[in-house]
């Protein structure tokens, strides 16, 4: 059976864009040697709160939190 590969398309045009992103993260400094597990943080995207309702919905961006 031969080989069917699918036919080649034009390259795209290549574009960028700047864009501002407002952040409340902050580095930490310890004073003392203190470990930090990947279980003891959890990193949030924040989203505008949708027309029907007045919370913001969140999205979990580390996806390695246990919920305890």
């Amino acid at each position: 059976m031969p080989v069917r590969l699918a036919d080649k398309i034009a390259p795209g045009i290549r574009k960028s864009e700047l864009l501002d992103v407002v952040t409340n993260v902050w580095g930490l400094i310890s004073h003392e040697n203190i470990p930090i597990y990947r279980y003891d943080f959890r990193v949030l995207e924040e989203y505008p709160p949708k027309k029907d309702s007045k919370e913001p919905s969140f999205k979990e961006v580390t996806k390695q939190v246990r919920n305890e």
